[in-house]
């Protein structure tokens, strides 16, 4: 996908912001490797291009995100803020910053759901 922005990501998997209060995060519930949807590392692969950093599965999530994050805490199913077998990928620009976040399901091998938000840090 050339030229890859923000609302192509969106766009390519049919993400939705009407699941919740906050029109700066969209969900997509089982989008990735789920009935012929994009395989996981692929996923990994197309995010990496969009957004410079990419905080892998088993490492924290920064502090200085913690409070942004919070805004979709329980918006999924079993969504917590950030689980740290979940990898994340973020684009930071001044306050403003585009965040992905992959859902890996732990009752279905190579499946999972998708979260990205765009809006400001919070403090």
């Amino acid at each position: 996908m050339e030229n890859l922005t923000f609302e192509k990501i969106i766009e390519k998997f049919n993400m939705k912001n009407d699941l919740t209060n906050n029109p700066n995060i969209w969900m997509g519930h089982a989008k990735i490797g789920y009935r012929g949807r994009i395989k996981m590392m692929e996923t990994k692969e197309l995010l990496s291009k969009y957004f410079p950093e990419h905080i892998p599965e088993n490492i924290p999530t920064p502090e200085e995100l913690k409070k942004t994050l919070a805004q979709w805490e329980n918006a999924h199913p079993f969504q917590h803020v950030r689980e740290e077998d979940q990898p994340m990928f973020i684009k930071r620009k001044g306050n403003k910053i585009e965040i992905a976040v992959i859902w890996p399901w732990q009752m279905k091998e190579g499946v999972a759901s998708l979260m990205l938000y765009k809006g400001e840090i919070l403090d």
